[in-house]
């Protein structure tokens, strides 16, 4: 991918993460890495949320007006460590202008909010609500290739994966993103329990309490072999840089800089939309640039499991 198409990627991301602009440089990360693979169908997106990740991985692109806050009716419950982003009120389906290259047959997630604002993408052709920590609800052999960025939010991150090694297909892949054993060496906030820093507790806002685990490259290659998958690639992302902006980023002001927003008429959204993301472009587009380059471990593993028999 050209520096060219991967900055349009990051601005496709910043679009509809304008105002977590850390988010967002995490997202067009993970998206360049994943979108080098091919997803060959069937196949399972194994804890969509709302989709818009995946969209645009595949290519697919909204227009101005649209991004992930739209949605949220209700800031106020974001310091009570709920979701404020699973609701929905409006269909994202007439802001879409660029179609995805290619599609999922199953879209998976426990939030029927986030499935219905996932249907109106028309990328998936069948959504599912269902809790991942229990037996997928998928035949043998079904797919032939599952994605998935939640293993390491589940409660039996083995199980789970024993799952995805039985509903693949004899030669099918598996596209994982898996948070590394030195993940919590660059965000300090999840360390707020052994450093009893109510400032830290405060900024992580319950973000410890979703990640269960974080494997070394080892560790996970011993267990996915252990399930019976070969290792077929494999890369790092997020550098300890990155990782530290985004750890803080604008995640605790968010709640307040909604609620602003949706406060403007439509003609002043957009034009101050345009305006922060022009200069969220030239501030976070260098950092970006340098992720691309990095050759330090990262904090998240990308792997590729490929189920040969």
């Amino acid at each position: 991918m050209s520096k060219t198409n991967q900055t349009d990627l990051l601005r496709t991301h910043l679009n509809v993460k304008w105002l977590r602009p850390e988010s967002a440089l995490w997202d067009a990360i993970a998206s360049i890495l994943i979108s080098k693979y091919e997803i060959v169908p069937p196949s399972l997106d194994l804890g969509c949320g709302n989709g818009i990740f995946s969209f645009i991985t595949a290519g697919g692109d909204f227009s101005i007006d649209y991004d992930w806050y739209i949605n949220v009716a209700d800031t106020r419950e974001f310091w009570e460590n709920r979701d404020i982003y699973d609701t929905y009120t409006l269909s994202s389906a007439k802001y879409i202008t660029v179609k995805p290259g290619y599609s999922f047959t199953y879209g998976l997630d426990h939030k029927l909010n986030l499935l219905n604002q996932a249907k109106n993408l028309s990328f998936y052709e069948n959504t599912l609500e269902y809790n991942a920590n229990l037996a997928l609800p998928f035949d043998d052999r079904k797919f032939k290739t599952v994605f998935s960025n939640i293993l390491y939010w589940l409660n039996d991150p083995t199980y789970t994966l024993g799952e995805i090694y039985r509903i693949l297909d004899t030669g099918g892949s598996a596209l994982l993103c898996i948070p590394n054993s030195n993940f919590f060496d660059y965000c300090v906030t999840y360390r707020w329990k052994e450093t009893n820093s109510e400032l830290l507790r405060l900024l992580n806002r319950g973000r410890s309490e979703s990640m269960h685990r974080t494997f070394s490259y080892k560790e996970f290659v011993g267990m996915s072999r252990n399930v019976g998958f070969e290792v077929s690639d494999h890369g790092y992302y997020l550098s300890p840089l990155t990782l530290n902006i985004w750890d803080i980023g604008l995640r605790s002001l968010s709640p307040h800089l909604i609620k602003m927003t949706n406060c403007l008429t439509p003609d002043e959204r957009r034009n101050i939309k345009k305006e922060w993301m022009e200069t969220l472009m030239m501030l976070i587009d260098p950092l970006f640039q340098m992720e691309m380059a990095n050759k330090i471990e990262g904090g998240f593993h990308l792997f590729v499991l490929n189920k040969s028999h």
